[in-house]
């Protein structure tokens, strides 16, 4: 039964992550970005943008459908939209 359960969050899981790219910042910053689902906990639905670094971390709920694709200077402007 344990498997099958670690099979289920393992889809959920996946399912949640949509897209997913790595660039560089002007200043030289690596960032990951990562499309998601908002938590199970949260009562609103939707997906959201993450932004990570080795010294931040941003969320972003408002960006557009071709986010994937945007230059990295774009999505770097795009990491400070609240």
């Amino acid at each position: 039964m344990a498997e099958s359960s670690n099979h289920h969050e393992a889809v959920r899981e996946e399912e949640a992550v949509k897209h997913e790219r790595i660039f560089m910042d002007g200043d030289g910053t690596r960032w990951q970005v990562r499309e998601m689902a908002f938590s199970q906990y949260d009562r609103r639905r939707g997906r959201s943008l993450i932004f990570w670094s080795d010294g931040a971390v941003r969320r972003v709920r408002d960006y557009p459908d071709n986010w994937h694709e945007l230059s990295e200077d774009d999505l770097a402007r795009l990491s400070w939209k609240i």
